[in-house]
């Protein structure tokens, strides 16, 4: 397995990956795959551009993906958007994906890295709760006007 950092000139790479991680687990992201199909190009280039945006291949195949970027708190940033291929879920590809993201936050200069969880995804929580991780007691609707709720979780790095 490797991961590597993606650049605007990927921005397929990212759209695909973005695209089956909300066909997969619709629940668990803040936006849908409704609203992002049809998105232009320099929608996704810009998206790319937006965060430090990785993803983890596996036999010339991107397995998985996540994101780290500013928190708006001081020297914190955050990690969002993971998500594993089914097909290569309990391999480590996860835990490579968290390991990059908390690498980019510290050589950054950050001391702390947070996150998001939607209360249904227990899988998730234990994930992070490897890495550290613990809740902060914040929660809020994982997308305004909805009932389901995230919670989030932070570590020191």
């Amino acid at each position: 397995m490797s991961i590597r950092r993606l650049h605007a000139d990927d921005w397929h790479v990212f759209r695909d990956v973005r695209l089956a991680s909300l066909k997969d687990a619709p629940y668990a992201f803040g936006s849908t795959w409704e609203r992002e199909q049809d998105r232009p190009e320099a929608d996704w280039r810009h998206a790319v551009g937006s965060r430090e945006r990785y993803v983890a291949e596996m036999d010339g195949r991107v397995v998985g993906t996540a994101s780290g970027g500013e928190s708006g708190y001081s020297r914190a940033a955050s990690l969002t958007s993971l998500w594993v291929d089914p097909s290569a879920r309990g391999k480590g590809v996860g835990d490579a994906l968290i390991a990059t993201v908390m690498a980019w936050a510290k050589a950054a200069g950050n001391n702390q890295l947070l996150l998001w969880v939607t209360e249904t995804n227990a899988h998730a929580e234990k994930l992070y709760e490897r890495h550290g991780f613990r809740r902060t007691g914040a929660i809020q609707p994982v997308r305004p006007g909805e009932d389901r709720l995230e919670f989030e979780m932070s570590v020191r790095i």
